[in-house]
C-alpha cells in the first residue's frame, strides 16, 4: 500500500479551530510525509453532518484513505454513543464501497480547567469530559471489533497542549496529533 492522497473529514479537531492553517495536524502531516492531504474539517460539525457531506467533501476527491474524526459535537448535543458510532460506521462502509480505506480518528480529550465558557442546553460542562472519555473508549473498541484502522489522537495529550478552553488543541497539540497520525500510518507506506 502506498500513501498517495488522504482526505481528513471531521469537526474543529480536524479544521484546526483557533490556530493557523499551516499549524494544524493535517498540514503538518502532509509536509512531513510529502503527500497530498485534503482537510475537509468544519468546526461545529456532527457525525451526521459529516455523513451528509461525505461524498462531496471526501469521496469525490478519490483519495486512497479517509481519516474520519468526529463525535465531540454530537456529545455536546448529548447524542448517544450508538448514534455517533452508527454514523461513523456508515462512513467507513461508504468509503469501502468506493475502494477507499477508512481510518477512524479517536478524538482528543477535554481538559476542563474552568475556562470553558460555552453553554449547552443538552449537557452540562462537568459531564462533557466524562462523556468524551467514555466515547473514546467505545469508539476504540468499535474500531478493534470491526477490524478498522484507527489513529488514537488521545496518546500523550495533556492540558498544556490545549487552548484555554481545554477542548481544542493548540499548535503543540496539533504537532502531537500529527506525530500520532504518522505513527498509525507507518504501516501503510
Amino acid at each position: 500500500m502506498n500513501l498517495k492522497k488522504i482526505v481528513c473529514i471531521g469537526d474543529s479537531l480536524t479544521a484546526g479551530y483557533g490556530i493557523q492553517t499551516s499549524h494544524r495536524w493535517s498540514n503538518l502531516l502532509s509536509n512531513d510525509l510529502n503527500i497530498e492531504i485534503i482537510n475537509s474539517g468544519i468546526s461545529g460539525d456532527t457525525t451526521s453532518g459529516m455523513l451528509a457531506r461525505f461524498y462531496e467533501m471526501a469521496i469525490k476527491h478519490k483519495p486512497n484513505y479517509i481519516i474520519i474524526t468526529g463525535g465531540t459535537n454530537d456529545i455536546w448535543l448529548n447524542f448517544p454513543n450508538n448514534i455517533i458510532i452508527g454514523n461513523i460506521l456508515a462512513m467507513t462502509r461508504y468509503a469501502k464501497h468506493h475502494d477507499i480505506i477508512p481510518i477512524i480518528g479517536i478524538p482528543t480529550p477535554f481538559f476542563n480547567q474552568g475556562d470553558f465558557t460555552d453553554v449547552s442546553p443538552f449537557i452540562d460542562v462537568s459531564s462533557l469530559s466524562k462523556r468524551i472519555n467514555s466515547f473514546q473508549k467505545t469508539l476504540k473498541q468499535f474500531a478493534l471489533d470491526d477490524n478498522q484502522h484507527f489513529i488514537d489522537f488521545t496518546l500523550n495529550m495533556n492540558p498544556d497542549l490545549f487552548l484555554i478552553d481545554g477542548l481544542h488543541p493548540n499548535e503543540k497539540g496539533h504537532k502531537l496529533m500529527s506525530v500520532n497520525a504518522k505513527l498509525s500510518l507507518k504501516g501503510f507506506s
